[in-house]
C-alpha cells in the first residue's frame, strides 16, 4: 500500500494506478475514492474488480473496458491468458449468457 505499506490486501485503482489496501487493512483504497471519486479497482489478491460507486463486483468478462487489465492482471499472476467466454457466448444486451440453457 502506499499509504501504510502493508504487504497484502493490495488494490490497484484502475483510473490513476495508485495501489492501496483494502477495508480489511486499513481502508486506504476506500479512502481514495471517498477522496477522489476513482471507482473501479482490482484486486491482486484474486483479480477481482470492485466499483465503489455500486458498491458492487464487476464481471470482467462481459464489460469489455476491463478486459485488457484483467488479462494483464491474470497474465502477471499466473503466466497464462485467462479463460475469457466468448463474445458469441455473451448476451450483453440482456445480461445474461446466449446459447442452449440447461437447468441446475
Amino acid at each position: 500500500c502506499l499509504r501504510c505499506h502493508h504487504p497484502s490486501e493490495n488494490w490497484l485503482c484502475l483510473i490513476c494506478k495508485d495501489v492501496l489496501c483494502s477495508r480489511f487493512i486499513n481502508k486506504h483504497m476506500l479512502y481514495h475514492y471517498q477522496e477522489t471519486g476513482h471507482c473501479i479497482a482490482l484486486s491482486f489478491s484474486d483479480l477481482s474488480v470492485w466499483c465503489f460507486a455500486c458498491d458492487s463486483y464487476l464481471d470482467a468478462q462481459s464489460i469489455l473496458e476491463l478486459r485488457p487489465v484483467y488479462e494483464v492482471a491474470h497474465l502477471l499472476k499466473f503466466g497464462e491468458r485467462p479463460p475469457f467466454r466468448s463474445l458469441e457466448v455473451l448476451d450483453l444486451s440482456s445480461g445474461q449468457n446466449g446459447g442452449s440453457s440447461s437447468s441446475s
